[in-house]
């Protein structure tokens, strides 16, 4: 049975640090960080999960091994940062209880994971994973915040800003793997033995 929760997936960032696509970096031999993220929400029973995207990646994402139910949603405008990839798939997820919010660049985040936050969810709050005192990713919000992030057109406003009104619910996790973000070369060099 699914859960009643959502996922947006944060993959429309033009990876100039990189130099190629955070969605298409390899996790091991045949699994990219888009198709592991998205294999972890499905063990998590995951409702409905969105792919934001940018013109270029699209197609090469949709030709992943991904399940039908997973809905890529183009962001046209990757520039504007992120909140507004957020702003965008926030019309996609306005009737779901709670929603994730996850970057690609974190693939070591697991079903585990996401089950121990969702467990510690709140209609009126935010949840955000920590690890010795450090916050990290992915958040989760209520859908009562999921619907004021739709109604705000403000790309100069980041996530932290929207959620500063709003209880935060710290959940522990034993983990530093929350902390991670792969932005560059060296960062996947580091995680990943230098396959790249």
């Amino acid at each position: 049975m699914k859960s009643d929760f959502s996922a947006i997936i944060l993959a429309s960032g033009l990876s100039e640090r990189m130099g190629k696509p955070k969605a298409l970096l390899l996790w091991d031999d045949v699994t990219t960080f888009l198709e592991k993220i998205i294999q972890e929400y499905t063990k998590a029973s995951c409702r409905r999960i969105i792919c934001m995207v940018n013109e270029k990646t699209e197609p090469l994402c949709r030709a992943l091994k991904i399940s039908s139910d997973v809905k890529f949603v183009i962001n046209e405008h990757p520039e504007w940062g992120r909140f507004y990839s957020i702003h965008m798939a926030s019309h996609e997820v306005r009737d779901s209880a709670f929603c994730f919010i996850h970057n690609v660049d974190n693939p070591f985040v697991g079903a585990e994971i996401i089950e121990k936050i969702y467990a510690k969810r709140s209609k009126v709050a935010w949840c955000s994973p920590v690890y010795k005192k450090n916050g990290g990713h992915p958040v989760l919000l209520s859908q009562g915040i999921i619907h004021k992030i739709s109604q705000i057109n403000d790309n100069n406003l980041t996530l932290l800003d929207i959620l500063k009104p709003y209880q935060r619910i710290n959940v522990e996790i034993n983990s530093e793997t929350i902390l991670r973000n792969i932005n560059t070369p060296a960062d996947y060099n580091k995680y990943f033995n230098g396959k790249l």
